[in-house]
């Protein structure tokens, strides 16, 4: 088992980018880690997340298709049966880019894929888990500065739906927040824009506009460890950055 000092983690989509990084990073320096993948197989052994010596105990690797309402409710299920479980930490990484998504031009299938990716996957999930006897911490999703309305990027040109569901993510969020507040609730919802980071889904061909101050992931989620780690209750309901500063609505 994990250290007495050490925290228990849900990454829910790891199998890349972002949310292998967090893995990674959590398991190195000791902590114990549930990470969600589509589709585990014999490849999600402790290796794949990790070359350092680390105990196979301190990693889980559960089934979640954030698509799929039965995918999520069976995950939920599998993490309530785990013995004495508290989730410290709880981090919502699932999302999808599928570029170009125009306002003027995406279809409609392609703005729900959008949207039940980037919104209604993570919420729902989010959901399920505040309905068992799961303690948990802090719930943080990862957001993106495209959601943001008080700070619109008018030059991101093709990606409408991709700020849209993440937007939308924001306000879900937010009311989340409020409502379990209203509630007595011991759990923080925070929404994190990681910056802007080398990954597969960042990885877009076509674009007319320079992408500025692109980071490694092992960078921006060193940044966002110490960020979620250094709130609390009374930040409940607040979007912030990877370097940890407020970014607005």
């Amino acid at each position: 088992m994990a250290g007495a000092e050490s925290k228990t983690w849900l990454i829910v989509g790891a199998s890349r980018g972002i949310g292998h990084e967090l893995v990674s990073q959590l398991l190195k320096r000791g902590d114990r880690v549930l990470a969600t993948v589509r589709e585990p197989t014999g490849e999600h052994a402790i290796t794949y997340w990790t070359d350092a010596n680390v105990d196979p105990s301190h990693c889980i690797t559960l089934k979640c298709d954030v698509l799929s309402e039965q995918s999520i409710d069976s995950c939920v299920a599998e993490l309530a049966k785990v013995s004495q479980l508290r989730l410290d930490q709880v981090v919502i990484n699932a999302g999808v880019l599928k570029y170009p998504n125009h306002a003027t031009g995406v279809s409609y299938d392609d703005l729900a894929h959008h949207l039940h990716t980037n919104t209604i996957g993570p919420i729902v999930f989010a959901q399920r888990l505040l309905k068992t006897d799961i303690p948990i911490g802090t719930i943080t999703f990862i957001s993106s500065d495209s959601a943001s309305m008080g700070s619109f990027r008018e030059h991101e040109d093709g990606f409408a739906a991709y700020g849209a569901s993440k937007a939308a993510l924001n306000m879900m969020a937010r009311h989340m927040a409020a409502e379990l507040k209203r509630k007595g609730s011991s759990t923080t919802i925070l929404l994190l824009h990681p910056g802007e980071v080398k990954t597969d889904m960042a990885k877009i061909e076509g674009l007319d506009w320079d992408v500025e101050g692109q980071m490694e992931p092992h960078e921006s989620v060193t940044a966002c460890i110490s960020t979620i780690e250094s709130k609390g209750l009374d930040d409940s309901g607040t979007f912030w950055t990877w370097h940890n500063k407020p970014y607005p609505w």
